[in-house]
């Protein structure tokens, strides 16, 4: 009886800290990016979520189990997660880290997957990490996933839309996911009817 409820304890998701210590807050699902050392913060991992790119840091208020729960997952791999929002900018969210486990059944995990790394798409490199598409000539846009795209019109079928950092956050490129690998995506604008292969 004592292992039973050991197990069931490990399994149940504990806060570390009360939600709302540190600020606003969050339970969402998204996509970790990663974890970097180095920061003035400490090391700092990043989800991607929403639109928006979630930054905790090990020398903050976050969780140290938490952490420790990202940094071992794969690039790429869907994620829930609690924290406390402590700041807001354009498309970055600082916030506490609470608890962090993944999550398999995400329907759109298998696509991110595949979509992670380095590209040749019409004969231009692009690299995707995490929600983030990087183009060689220094554009960078986050990824948005879902059957709409900025104009809000259901297309059924996954859509990929792009919003450019830096660029007008009601604008995208909308590309419908016709087919999809680890080794060839091949996409079609859904404004222009243009069709775009991704090659490894």
């Amino acid at each position: 009886m004592r292992n039973l409820v050991a197990l069931l304890m490990l399994a149940s998701p504990a806060f570390a800290f009360d939600p709302g210590t540190h600020g606003q807050s969050t339970e969402d699902e998204g996509f970790f990016v990663g974890c970097t050392s180095g920061e003035e913060d400490g090391s700092a991992c990043e989800i991607h979520a929403g639109g928006a790119i979630f930054l905790a840091y090990s020398n903050g208020p976050s969780e140290p189990e938490a952490m420790n729960a990202l940094a071992g997952m794969a690039q790429g791999t869907a994620v829930k997660f609690t924290g406390d929002i402590i700041s807001m900018g354009d498309v970055t969210v600082e916030f506490a880290l609470n608890t962090a486990a993944p999550n398999p059944g995400d329907p759109l995990a298998p696509l991110v997957a595949d979509l992670q790394g380095d590209w040749v798409a019409n004969g231009q490199p692009i690299s995707v990490t995490g929600l983030r598409w990087a183009e060689v000539d220094g554009r960078a846009y986050l990824i948005s996933l879902g059957t709409a795209c900025a104009d809000g019109v259901e297309r059924g079928g996954v859509h990929i839309g792009l919003y450019e950092m830096g660029g007008d956050p009601f604008t995208s490129i909308c590309l419908q996911v016709v087919t999809h690998s680890s080794a060839r995506f091949v996409l079609v604008n859904a404004d222009t009817g243009d069709a775009l292969t991704l090659d490894r």
